[in-house]
Order: C-alpha cells, then sequence, then structure tokens
C-alpha cells in the first residue's frame, strides 16, 4: 500500500467521521429510532429484547393492521399484549420477532458503553457507516480496477446525503450495507479460492440475515445464482454453501415466522413501485448509469478479470432486482428499504466513470463524479417518465438534498423530541402518566415515566387506578384512533402549558418525503397537565 492509498483512506475516514458523527446527539430519537433503543435497552436488562416490560408497550406502528376489539385493549393492558403477540409482532413471552434482533444487540452495545443516551443509542450505527466507507474504498480498489475506482465510489457514497442521514440513525440500516458489502467480499475471495473465502461468506451472510432478513434474500439469489452461471465453483461447491448457509438460518426462519409474512400496502403497488424507481434513480443509482454500465460490461466482458465483472455484475443486479423486490414486499415506498444498497450502486458508478475513459483522459471520470454528485443531471432522464409527486422535491440544476443535509447534520432547528422531554423533565414527577399520541416511544425511552397511547392507544382508556397527568397531541398526525384519544380528553380538565413546540409528525426522519418536515407556517403541539 502506497502513500497515495494510505492518505486517501485517511481522507475518507476524515470525512465520513465528520459527516456521521457530528451533532449526532443533538437531535433526539425519533419514533423508529427509540423503538430500537427500548428494545436494545431491554436486551441489556432481560436478556432478549422484549417488547412489554410491564409498563410500556412496543409494536410495529402500522396504522392499516389495527383492528379487532380496539374498545377493549385500550382500557386492558393484558388484552393488549395478547392481540400484539396473535399479529405477530412478538413471542408469547412478548420477545420481539418483527425484525431480527442484531440491531439491537448493536444498540444494545453502545448503551452498555455510553449510557443510555442518544449518542449510545447511535454510534454503533454510525460506526458501522464509517466502515461501509472504507470496505467500499478496499473491495473496489482490490477487485474492480484500482485507486480510481476505489475513490471515486466512496466519493460518490459520501456524497448520497440520504445513505449519510440513514446511516446516523439508531436503527439497522449503515449495519446492513456494511454486511451487504462484508457479504459481496467474502462471496468474491470465495470464488477466487482465497484461504477462509467460503467461511467469510458464508459467516458475514449469516450475520447480515441476524440485523435485516428482509432484504437478504434477492441479494443470495444473485449471488448464488451467478456462481452456477459463471462456473468460477463447481455446482456442488455451490450447492453445498447454500445448503449451509440454509441449514445455518432454518432455526432462525422458524423463530421469526418468516413463511407467509406480508403486510398490506397503503397505496396501490404499481405507485409504490414509481416511488421506489425515482428513489433508485435519485438516491441509490441513476437508471441510465445503470443500463449503461451494464451494456460496458458487456462490451469488455472477455478483457475483464474473473473477480471484477463478477462484481460489478452483481452490483448491477442487485440494484435492478431491489427496484422489484422492495414495491412487492413493503408497505411504503420508504427509501430506508433500498438505502443500504446504495454502496453497490456507488461501486457500479465509480467503476463505470473509471472505465468509460481512455487512460489519457483520465481527468474525465473525476469531472463526471463531480456532476454526479453536486446535480440531479444524470437522473433526470427517468425523472422525466417517473415524476415524483408533491411529497418530493427532485431539482433540475442542482441536488436539493446537500444543503438539507448540511442543515440537518450541522443547523440548530427546533427538535420538537428534545424540547418536549426537556419540559417533562422539569414539570413531572416520575410516577406520573403520560399520554402522547404519537412520537411516544421516544418519551418511553428519555423518561422514567409511564407511557400511554401511540398508534396502538396502548392503555389510554385504563384509568382505573391512574389517569393520565399529563397529554402530549400532535395534531399533524392522522394514523392513530382518534376518537378513542377525544373520548379520554373529554373525561378530564385540562390546562395548557406555556410552550411553544413544532407540531411536527417525525422529529428526525431521513426520508426525502420528508423533505419538507418544517413547513412555512407553523403549528404548535398541544402539551397539557390534568387538573383535579
Amino acid at each position: 500500500m502506497n502513500v497515495r492509498e494510505v492518505a486517501t483512506q485517511f481522507a475518507l475516514a476524515a470525512v465520513a467521521g465528520v459527516l456521521l458523527f457530528w451533532g449526532l446527539g443533538d437531535k433526539y430519537l425519533w419514533q423508529d429510532e427509540a423503538a430500537t433503543a427500548i428494545l436494545a435497552r431491554n436486551m441489556i436488562k432481560f436478556g432478549k429484547p422484549l417488547a412489554y416490560d410491564g409498563v410500556n408497550l412496543v409494536t410495529i406502528d402500522f396504522f392499516l393492521t389495527e383492528k379487532g376489539d380496539i374498545d377493549k385493549r385500550v382500557r386492558d393492558p393484558k388484552a393488549a399484549v395478547d392481540y400484539y403477540i396473535g399479529r405477530g409482532d412478538m413471542k408469547r413471552d412478548t420477545a420481539w420477532i418483527w425484525h431480527p434482533w442484531g440491531q439491537f444487540a448493536a444498540a444494545a452495545a453502545g448503551l452498555k458503553a455510553l449510557g443510555q443516551n442518544t449518542v449510545g443509542a447511535r454510534v454503533p450505527f454510525a460506526l458501522a457507516g464509517l466502515a461501509a466507507v472504507l470496505l467500499l474504498y478496499r473491495l473496489a480498489h482490490k477487485y474492480c480496477g484500482g485507486w480510481q475506482t476505489a475513490t471515486i465510489a466512496a466519493l460518490l457514497l459520501l456524497a448520497d446525503c440520504y445513505w449519510i442521514l440513514h446511516a446516523r440513525q439508531c436503527r439497522y440500516y449503515a449495519l446492513s450495507s456494511l454486511l451487504l458489502l462484508l457479504t459481496v467480499t467474502g462471496y468474491l475471495r470465495w470464488q477466487e479460492r482465497e484461504r477462509w473465502g467460503a467461511a467469510a461468506f458464508l459467516a458475514a451472510a449469516w450475520c447480515w440475515f441476524q440485523v435485516d432478513y428482509g432484504t437478504v434474500w434477492p441479494v443470495f439469489a444473485v449471488l448464488f445464482v451467478y456462481s452456477l452461471a459463471a462456473r468460477r465453483r463447481t455446482v456442488r461447491e455451490t450447492v453445498i454453501a447454500g445448503a449451509m448457509l440454509a441449514a445455518a438460518l432454518a432455526p432462525f426462519v422458524y423463530y421469526y415466522h418468516l413463511w407467509g409474512r406480508r403486510m398490506p400496502a397503503v397505496r396501490d403497488r404499481w405507485e409504490i413501485f414509481a416511488m421506489s424507481l425515482f428513489n433508485t434513480n435519485q438516491y441509490v443509482l441513476p437508471v441510465v448509469v445503470l443500463a449503461a454500465a451494464v451494456v460496458l460490461l458487456a462490451w469488455r466482458w472477455r478483457r475483464l478479470a474473473p473477480a471484477e465483472r463478477g462484481a460489478i455484475a452483481i452490483a448491477c443486479a442487485v440494484v435492478a432486482l431491489f427496484v422489484v423486490w422492495v414495491p412487492a414486499i413493503s408497505p411504503d415506498a420508504f427509501l430506508r428499504y433500498l438505502i443500504i444498497v446504495a454502496p453497490l450502486g456507488c461501486l457500479a458508478g465509480g467503476w463505470f466513470l473509471a472505465r468509460l475513459f481512455p487512460p489519457r483522459y483520465a481527468w474525465m471520470p473525476w469531472m463526471g463524479a463531480l456532476v454526479w454528485m453536486a446535480t440531479p443531471w444524470l437522473s433526470l432522464p427517468v425523472t422525466a417518465l417517473v415524476p415524483p409527486d408533491d411529497r418530493y422535491e427532485a431539482g433540475t440544476l442542482w441536488r436539493w438534498e446537500i444543503p438539507m443535509m448540511a442543515r440537518e447534520i450541522f443547523g440548530t432547528r427546533p427538535d420538537p423530541n428534545r424540547l418536549t422531554v426537556e419540559w417533562l423533565r422539569r414539570n413531572a414527577a416520575p410516577a406520573d402518566e403520560i399520554l402522547v399520541n404519537y412520537e411516544d416511544l421516544p418519551l418511553a425511552f428519555y423518561l422514567p415515566n409511564p407511557i400511554r397511547g401511540g398508534i396502538p392507544a396502548f392503555r389510554v382508556e385504563d384509568d382505573a387506578r391512574t389517569p393520565p397527568r399529563f397529554v402530549v397531541l400532535r395534531h399533524a398526525v392522522e394514523f392513530v384512533h382518534k376518537d378513542i384519544y377525544d373520548r379520554e380528553m373529554g373525561r378530564y380538565r385540562w390546562v395548557e402549558a406555556p410552550v411553544k413546540i413544532p407540531d411536527l409528525i417525525w422529529g428526525n426522519n431521513p426520508d426525502p418525503m420528508m423533505w419538507d418536515n418544517y413547513p412555512a407556517e407553523i403549528k404548535y403541539l398541544y402539551i397539557a397537565r390534568r387538573v383535579e
């Protein structure tokens, strides 16, 4: 490794460190992050991620599946817990099974090492993001053309604003990206007959499943089909590796009840497909670049080393397959389901730019990378065919998300979750019950108080022993049982608190559908104290 390569990796690590760790604890966890942190905390306390600790409840927070006898379970906590066990959120002992436990173990390590706070919850995932940037560089350098390809691929990933914002979350996204890269790297080592290649591939694939069992299947399909098609390993070797992986995963497939699991869609599947195509084209890999990379790969196929053409073929195939896979299984077109393959999109894009131009035009790949990072021009052909709806901002001259990311990382806009928690810390006694219609889990993580409400309306009307002392209502939220909250509010007299906290649905949601999370006209949360 020469001086240039060492300096490049040091510079990449420095830039990634600033983007991933700057102000990591400034904004408090939002709903999904808090669910991960609470389950991690329960893993520390109980040895497994229990969704119900006897006081507060974690559910999958999906309103379309909120059916059954709601009036009974909003009064009786046992009826509510039994309902969510039957729905499949958790096991009979309330151990969480809607996600695998890997992300909870990672978050638990951070909470144990750094304290049960925002930084402790997020640091393991930011570290995974940093490792993913450096691993992408090493993978591209070793298998896909050397220093220029590796540097461009890593820079493209660092310029992917939404990958950075997701990697800063206390959620599986960055960890899944890292394990995806480790799985592909182990696979290439196995295909190249390097020492411990098969073991590295199977171990990385097993660990990845333990973090993100919904994403692994299309990637596993691509890897094993390519192994058979490329004939780098014998059919027998491929079948044995597949059987070993299947045997290792089978007990967990059974434990998590993965067979037949399917969530209803919030909109038409074709609409989800169109939105997923837009997200892929805008934030993962421009479709025109994907198509051009496939053409260039086919043209130069015989002149490329087997590992290089394998890595690029896998990257292109995985990105293309995800455009179909995600709309088929997910309830909506959230970017979070696609963003974990962004490193492979950057690998394919960096390779295409580096290989497209002859050596005497070595400066042109850098210009192409600059255009990619600063503008949406490469995405415009598909954006013209699949325009975004009014929840998205596409841009035409420059990437609008760059200043947005700068505001999120370096800015000081009010954080509704932090302001709410700080006010309640000052004004509520630890035993006071707090009624919250949404973003209930951040309060359950940061405060010692019993929290009732949320999308499941858990214990909203369970007033036999203690009625709620405080209420926090987000009027911006539509996906809750409004009539139940109205009933409970009507039972008591409330005095509104003299505090102005922005009424936003989410405190720190990194999805592009939230690009206008701070509207021009800010309304405020309703926070009140019950009076006798």
